[in-house]
């Protein structure tokens, strides 16, 4: 299955984004807000923007919006094998 060329654009992710400055709020780096922004579908599926617990629902964090925050797919998948 193919990755979306485009981020969810929900409400959450537009208020995360804007409070956010298209920022990864993990490394600090911009995010790409759509596909073609980056050189190659391998880049998208690392950098797409992605909805981050900050508190891990494993670790009891709800999906509330206080407990969200925008980070590139890849920074959250090593966050959460850390």
């Amino acid at each position: 299955m193919s990755q979306s060329h485009t981020p969810p654009e929900s409400g959450q992710f537009r208020t995360l984004w804007d409070k956010q400055g298209g920022l990864c709020a993990l490394c600090g780096q911009p995010m790409p807000r759509h596909r073609f922004e980056v050189a190659h579908a391998t880049l998208w599926k690392k950098q797409r923007p992605s909805f981050d617990h900050i508190r891990a629902r494993a670790r009891g964090g709800s999906d509330k919006p206080v407990n969200l925050q925008l980070a590139h797919a890849e920074c959250n998948w090593k966050k959460g094998r850390s």
